[in-house]
């Protein structure tokens, strides 16, 4: 008897697996089969692919983040195997199951293949099919959104917003809803419109999901109001990113920026800050980060206009690290603020230098910074020559006896500098930093020198300035020290006397050298008349160029 039964049963199940054939029992057989043999299997390749994209992306967190990678044809390439293999599986779902529930769903598959692999004229075609042709609302939705995409990486960028103007009037779900946004988002960041850009982010924030990486959105929508400058609101969304759980990276850049963007009026808020950068220093993590820390506590003590600590923190930055950005926009802030604001050309003038130097050759305005430095070369040597003759003139009305204490003087200062610039190897090391004296917002933190002084390019750089500090714009020349010495290279004052003294550092001047010292500083002393005349005819010339 059940032989009997058993017959019909089969011969009813074979019947069902027909592929046109429809009923109750071919129904389940074609959607299940459809499913899980096709379409599970194309799914998994298109997720492999964008896993691959998804890693892809470069981060610049200095720089405005991208929402969605680029599709790059030869990164196609080292996944080609996967898009192919989804259009295979895929196809062969549509083809053996034409009636099942998921044949619309499959074609959505190729087209992101296709979209995937650079093909974008097949893949705009199978989207516009699935439109054409779906009974189903979200499909069609779905299948618009990512034709939107096709048509924004292709830079067809009118039509994808015809897309998105056609979608806006139709009523999604929440989660088409969501992608609509940013693929807006996405397209108007392609024209670098910013302001629609954020205005789609923002209406996607209550839609999205853990899954949608929230903090990374949440970083860019910051970062864009940042941009645009809205101060406060840039604010509240790192702070969101935040509390978001971010990966590492986001955080560190989302606690920097919140800093950029903090009230400054506010001194609860600016206390919290400066606790905030102690943190991050202390973070072991952040090693390498160092040099980026000091530079953001720089911004923010110069946008509190504390101008000796914002130096103390950017010198600190030149040292604690090697990232040529960071060490170039360094030395440019510090020659900003020696030029702006203390008007210590001389200085701004060596930090103008290194700036150039290492500044990369896409950093914005770097024309500018190059005709400024340029200008400085020139305008350091006129404001030296008339510091140097006013001191001449003004020397030329003491007596003998007040300029051999002003030699001492020069010369004790000279002998005290010589023992401080002694190489000296350093042992002990804290680079935690503190907020006192000697800490982190003073920038006097210990640091490991090396046993050669040239081998280190940072104590190099740092000398280099320093010595332009003291000791002036010093031509490199044979017998720079000679007291008699032509009109356009003058010898400073403080310079011949505080050279010969520091040929024997470790001694103090004998008397017969002191008196030679003293003859050569008043043989350049203007005492004649035509003297006079000469160094005020010095002065007028460098004023007026």
């Amino acid at each position: 008897m059940f032989r009997l039964l058993f017959v019909p049963l089969a011969l009813m199940v074979v019947a069902g697996c027909a592929p046109n054939q429809s009923s109750f029992t071919s129904d389940i057989y074609h959607n299940v089969t459809a499913h899980y043999n096709g379409y599970f299997y194309a799914a998994e390749n298109i997720r492999s692919v964008e896993q691959v994209i998804l890693k892809s992306l470069d981060d610049d967190h200095n720089q405005l983040l991208r929402l969605f990678p680029k599709i790059d044809t030869t990164l196609a390439n080292s996944y080609e195997r996967e898009t192919e293999e989804a259009i295979k599986m895929a196809s062969i779902s549509i083809q053996r199951h034409p009636n099942s529930k998921w044949v619309h769903k499959n074609y959505i598959l190729v087209g992101l293949a296709r979209l995937y692999a650079g093909d974008f004229q097949n893949a705009i075609q199978t989207f516009k099919f699935v439109n054409t042709k779906s009974k189903e609302p979200e499909l069609r939705h779905q299948a618009l959104i990512h034709l939107m995409r096709t048509f924004t990486e292709q830079g067809e960028f009118s039509k994808s917003e015809e897309t998105a103007d056609f979608l806006a009037k139709e009523k999604l779900n929440k989660l088409n809803a969501k992608n609509l946004f940013l693929e807006k988002a996405y397209l108007y960041q392609s024209q670098s419109d910013y302001n629609k850009m954020v205005q789609n982010l923002t209406l996607a924030d209550s839609l999205l999901t853990t899954t949608d990486r929230k903090s990374r959105i949440y970083f860019i929508v910051g970062q864009v109001y940042q941009k645009l400058g809205f101060g406060a609101e840039a604010f509240d969304y790192y702070k969101k990113c935040l509390a978001s759980n971010p990966e590492y990276e986001i955080d560190f850049y989302a606690r920097l920026n919140m800093a950029q963007v903090a009230r400054v009026d506010d001194q609860q808020n600016a206390k919290s800050i400066r606790k905030q950068f102690m943190q991050m220093l202390k973070d072991e993590k952040n090693l390498e980060f160092k040099d980026k820390i000091y530079y953001e506590i720089g911004e923010f003590e110069l946008k509190l206009g504390n101008l000796s600590p914002a130096v103390d923190n950017y010198k600190a930055s030149l040292r604690a690290g090697t990232n040529k950005r960071i060490k170039g926009n360094g030395y440019l802030r510090l020659g900003q603020i020696y030029y702006d604001s203390m008007r210590k050309y001389d200085l701004a003038k060596a930090y103008y230098d290194s700036a150039v130097t290492e500044l990369p050759s896409d950093t914005e305005g770097l024309e500018n910074i190059k005709k400024r430095q340029s200008i400085l070369v020139d305008f350091v040597i006129y404001t030296g020559t008339i510091k140097l003759q006013d001191s001449l003139l003004a020397l030329a009305l003491l007596d003998t006896a007040i300029l051999h204490q002003r030699l001492d003087s020069v010369t004790k200062a000279a002998e005290k500098l010589a023992l401080a610039k002694k190489p000296k190897k350093k042992t002990s090391t804290d680079n935690s930093g503190g907020t006192g004296p000697g800490g982190t917002f003073y920038g006097n933190e210990t640091t490991t020198t090396s046993d050669w002084y040239f081998g280190n390019l940072s104590a190099v750089s740092i000398g280099q300035t320093e010595f332009q500090r003291i000791w002036g714009n010093i031509r490199l020349e044979d017998n720079w020290r000679r007291s008699i010495k032509s009109s356009n290279a003058p010898s400073d004052v403080s310079t011949v006397a505080a050279t010969t003294a520091t040929q024997s550092p470790s001694k103090e001047v004998a008397p017969e050298k002191k008196q030679s010292l003293f003859s050569q500083l008043y043989a350049q002393l203007p005492v004649a008349p035509e003297q006079k005349l000469a160094a005020h005819a010095q002065i007028e010339e460098s004023y007026f160029k």
